[in-house]
């Protein structure tokens, strides 16, 4: 990740941080790198076009020579994520995100915050301090935020987080202007080790709890009642539905009732899903009846 970042946030005296869009001259602002503090210095050349520098913030030459912008970057993004995590658990209004599995190329999709209590920004644990942690009502990690911007979490880390359990959401910031699009880049993180793909090969790393639901349906041709079956997939964010169905599971609907088939489709990575229905016993007799008087 060989990238340049420059300051496009400040503190102002009373302790905001100000986006350099929102930034006026005159006004003094402090330097966000939390080993840094120092003031810093508005710059504006009023300028466009090819050539010129966009505004940002800068300290005055030899004034700070270890402030990071990457570590400022880091800290604005990492606090204003939480301020939006809690916002959303205040108001007890979901937070969907959605992902592609690194592993299996599914798309996936839950709710961040179904089983969260509790936030934690830097949570002490064996082998580091993740930069935000998810746990649920008994304190239990369900997930951890590792925000990435220079230097991703080493080998070491990533193999206590699958040793333990715990789910791993990346976010790999790309750009300066990352801080001012918190909401959009957490609800699309770039690496998630988790999946509900039945047939990938993480999908036992994690504690899924899967059920198979029976639903009452109507038939297509004649609308009498049917019942039709899902699956309801129960994992660290919240309940979903499914028609995939693995083999063992179509077996024991088909061991259970009468007059089940097996309908297919084609899901988005190709593979024929096999899910079980009712057949409509009104349309089989229906068309029993008409072959018997030679109609069919």
């Amino acid at each position: 990740m060989n990238r340049k970042f420059k300051h496009k946030d400040a503190k102002d005296e009373s302790g905001n941080v100000i986006h350099v869009s929102d930034a006026k001259k005159g006004i003094k602002y402090y330097c966000t790198d939390p080993e840094c503090n120092k003031e810093i210095i508005y710059r504006d050349s009023g300028k466009t076009g090819k050539g010129s520098k966009r505004p940002h913030f800068s300290h005055k030459k030899g004034t700070s020579p270890n402030c990071s912008p990457e570590r400022a970057l880091h800290n604005v993004f990492q606090n204003r994520l939480i301020d939006l995590l809690e916002k959303h658990k205040t108001e007890k209004s979901q937070f969907i995100f959605n992902w592609n599995c690194g592993v299996c190329n599914y798309s996936n999709s839950g709710n961040l915050l179904d089983k969260v209590n509790l936030i934690k920004i830097e949570y002490p644990l064996a082998e580091c301090r993740p930069d935000i942690a998810l746990l649920d009502n008994k304190d239990n990690i369900l997930a951890v935020i590792e925000i990435v911007v220079t230097h991703p979490p080493e080998d070491k880390v990533l193999k206590y987080y699958e040793d333990q359990r715990m789910v791993l959401i990346q976010i790999e910031l790309t750009s300066d202007e990352d801080s001012n699009r918190v909401e959009e880049i957490a609800k699309n993180p770039t690496i998630v080790d988790f999946c509900i793909n039945p047939t990938c090969q993480s999908v036992n790393r994690y504690n899924i709890n899967r059920r198979i639901i029976p639903l009452e349906h109507y038939c297509s041709s004649c609308r009498s009642r049917i019942l039709k079956f899902e699956v309801e997939i129960d994992g660290v964010f919240g309940v979903q539905r499914s028609l995939w169905f693995t083999k063992e599971e179509t077996e024991l609907v088909k061991s259970k009732g009468q007059n089940i088939v097996i309908n297919k489709k084609t899901n988005e990575l190709g593979i024929k899903e096999e899910y079980p229905v009712m057949e409509c016993l009104n349309c089989k007799r229906l068309r029993s009846r008409y072959a018997r008087r030679g109609r069919l």
